[in-house]
C-alpha cells in the first residue's frame, strides 16, 4: 500500500533537478567555447607577432603576417578575424607601410593585435549574470629583429 503513494516521486524529482542541472551543462559547454576560442587567438596572436617581427627587409610584411594568423587559426572562422600592427607605436596597415616601418624600426617595438568576432553558443544573460563576450582580442609585443 506504502509503494502506490509514492510512483510519481521520481518523476517529480527529476522535474525539479532537471532545468538545473541543464543550466549547470550549458553553462560548462559555453565557458569551454569562450576558453578554446580565447586560447585559439592568443596562439594566433603571438604566432602572428613573431612572424611580422622577422619581417624587417622583405616585401610582403603585412600580408605576410596575415597568411600566418590565418593559418595559426584553423579552427577559427578567417573571416571573422581581424589584424592591427603597430611599430613603435605607429599602426601601418598595407605592406609598403609596414615595410618601410619595420626597415626604419629596428630594435623597437612591433606590436600584432588580432580580434576575433564569433556567435556564443549561448546569447544573453542567466539569472542576471553577465552574458560572454563576443569579441576575443589578444596583443603580442616582440621587437623588430
Amino acid at each position: 500500500m506504502r509503494r502506490q503513494h509514492q510512483k510519481g516521486v521520481v518523476a517529480v524529482e527529476l522535474a525539479l533537478a532537471a532545468p538545473v542541472l541543464i543550466v549547470i551543462v550549458l553553462g560548462i559547454a559555453q565557458f569551454g567555447w569562450l576558453l578554446a576560442n580565447s586560447v585559439m587567438v592568443a596562439s594566433a596572436a603571438s604566432a602572428a607577432a613573431q612572424n611580422f617581427a622577422f619581417q624587417r627587409g622583405t616585401t610582403t610584411p603585412y600580408s605576410s603576417t596575415q597568411t600566418q594568423m590565418t593559418s595559426s587559426s584553423t579552427f577559427l572562422k578567417s573571416a571573422n578575424l581581424a589584424l592591427t600592427t603597430t611599430v613603435n607605436g605607429s599602426q601601418c596597415t598595407s605592406d609598403t607601410n609596414c615595410s618601410t616601418a619595420l626597415t626604419n624600426g629596428t630594435g623597437q617595438a612591433a606590436a600584432v593585435t588580432v580580434a576575433y568576432t564569433f556567435t556564443p553558443l549561448l546569447r544573453g544573460s542567466v539569472f542576471g549574470l553577465a552574458a560572454m563576450p563576443a569579441t576575443l582580442s589578444t596583443t603580442v609585443v616582440t621587437r623588430v629583429q
